[in-house]
This record gives structure tokens, sequence and C-alpha cells, in this order.
């Protein structure tokens, strides 16, 4: 036996266990070629996979349309709003904020507002937002600068935001919208009382 070992060398037995393999795997296929079904019954099994994969597109095609009416209804347009008890004009222009209370009567140029404003905790504000010149991107953040509200502000169009300050403190308006190189320093304060 010990004169067997000798003459098979590591490459010998490699060799053997490649060729017992190679039979295995060879094996496997023609055994899977003689038992794989004709073409007759591979066409009837693809219109069989064909007709579930419609009904399942049908269903999800029904289930989404569903969903997104029933979700319609809580997405926050005016229509499901509550009245604002105050509106707050808001014009961005390279690089200051200006803030006024009351909807702007007047050209952009007249606006005479400014970047700090007063407003109440617990009423419903709602701020017409927009820009003089590029678009800036309005936003409210906490005393712990947690965003809590933002909406664009662009040229020649006015987006309207509701927000409700839950408590008294102060809040800070920032640009969110790179407008420029004092794109940074474009801040406002809001102080809620």
């Amino acid at each position: 036996m010990n004169q067997f070992n000798l003459l098979l060398t590591i490459q010998t037995k490699a060799a053997i266990a490649s060729l017992i393999g190679a039979v295995i795997v060879i094996s496997v296929v023609l055994f899977l070629i003689s038992t794989s079904s004709s073409y007759e019954e591979k066409h009837a099994v693809k219109e069989k996979v064909y007709k579930a994969r419609f009904k399942y597109f049908l269903f999800l095609s029904a289930a989404i349309i569903v969903v997104l009416f029933i979700s319609l209804q809580y997405i926050p347009y005016k229509k499901f709003q509550t009245k604002a008890d105050m509106t707050v004009s808001v014009v961005g222009m390279q690089w200051f904020w200006k803030m006024g209370q009351g909807v702007i009567d007047k050209s952009l140029d007249e606006f005479e507002g400014g970047n700090e404003i007063e407003l109440p905790a617990n009423k419903a504000i709602k701020f017409v937002v927009t820009s003089k010149d590029v678009n800036h991107n309005f936003a409210i953040y906490n005393s712990k600068g947690d965003l809590v509200a933002q909406t664009q502000a662009m040229p020649e169009y006015k987006n309207e935001l509701q927000y409700t300050f839950p408590k008294a403190g102060e809040y800070e308006v920032l640009c969110l919208e790179y407008c420029g190189m004092p794109h940074g320093m474009m801040t406002a304060k809001i102080h809620v009382k």
C-alpha cells in the first residue's frame, strides 16, 4: 500500500479528483437533457407564466391606483389646510430676506419688510414667499437647529407655506438654494412670543 501511495503524487491525486468531478457534472447534464420536456410542453408552460404575469400586473396596477386615490386626501393642498390666523409676506433677494405682515400690494422694490419679525406661538401663519432675483429656498430652523418648514422662493411666483410655531423661541431663516458667494450669510430671525 505504501508503494501505491508513493506512485500517486499530489498532481496525480488532483487529476483523479478532477476526472471524477467531470464525470459527475457530465452525468448530471446528460440526465437533465434526457429528462427535459419537449418544445410543446415548454410552450404551454410559457403561456401559463405569461397569463399569471398579466394578472399580477393588473392586480398591482389596481392596487397602486386605489392607494393613490386614498392618499391624495392627506396631501397638504389649500383645501385641506386650516384657515391661517396671520399672513406674512417674504421676499428673498441676493443676499437677504424681507419679511412683513400682510400681503404685498406693491412692487417688490417698494416692499418695506425687515429681516426680523415677531410672530405669535400656536397660531397658523401663512408665509407667502417669492423672490426678486434668483431662486432661493426659505427654510425655518428651530433653536436646536432642526429644519421645521421650507419652501422655494422663485421670481415672479408666490409659494404659500403654512406653519404653526408650537412654542415661543428664536427661529432662524436660512437659504437652502445656493445663490452666490454670500449665500451663507442670507439669514433672518423669527421671534416667536
